[in-house]
């Protein structure tokens, strides 16, 4: 893992700057694993399907901060994590791989590689977040209409504590977490894959909808 997030902080002096940061776990009480995120746009969102191989989809919630949180000698809390969010959004993940055999490849080399992040859309504002059920939400995902995902639940479990854990080793291993930066805690649905040409949209009801097109040529 040291190897991994050496990796990241290499990749990401050339290709920089940091415009989020994702995380997700396996387990309810494993350890969180973590990586920069370069591109983050505003739903609805177009990305060209000859510039990609995946296609991959995972509906998640994020967090934009309002306030930085730099390196310092103690660990933030969750309550320090609560008192620094300024929102939630309901996103996409949009997955895609720098490998030629993605499916070859293993598990870390794949985390090497920002977790096979390609982008993250990110949907309106949640009013009352706080008070809301974040691991379950109900989401459906269609793709030109037609079912391509559901609500599986985070494998993670409670989000702010990746998101928590995230704070802590970016100011572990760099200058630490800046105001406006959007921070994604896993995937709820798991990962679906739509096709060049496809219109997905990520409905989570009253939470809000997240659009992406892939359109070809």
């Amino acid at each position: 893992m040291d190897e991994v997030y050496a990796i990241h902080n290499a990749v990401a002096r050339e290709l920089g700057p940091i415009q989020g940061w994702k995380t997700g776990a396996p387990g309810p009480t494993a350890p969180s694993a973590y990586a920069p995120i370069f591109t983050v746009v505003p739903s609805p969102a177009s990305f060209p399907a000859a510039g990609q191989k995946l296609f991959g989809i995972e509906a998640e919630v994020a967090f934009r901060f309002a306030r930085s949180l730099p390196r310092r000698s103690t660990p933030y809390s969750r309550a320090d994590i609560i008192a620094a969010i300024a929102s939630a959004h309901p996103v996409i993940e949009l997955v895609d791989t720098r490998f030629a055999d993605w499916k070859a490849t293993d598990a870390l080399s794949k985390l090497a590689d920002f977790q096979s992040n390609a982008a993250l859309i990110y949907g309106p504002e949640i009013p009352g977040w706080q008070d809301l059920e974040l691991v379950r939400p109900p989401i459906t995902i269609t793709a030109n209409g037609a079912p391509l995902g559901a609500t599986k639940g985070n494998s993670g479990g409670d989000p702010l504590r990746m998101v928590t854990d995230l704070a802590n080793h970016v100011a572990a291993t760099g200058e630490g977490l800046r105001a406006g930066t959007m921070v994604t805690s896993g995937s709820i649905t798991g990962i679906d894959f739509a096709k060049p040409g496809d219109t997905v949209l990520a409905d989570f009801g009253r939470l809000g909808t997240v659009r992406v097109d892939l359109p070809q040529g």
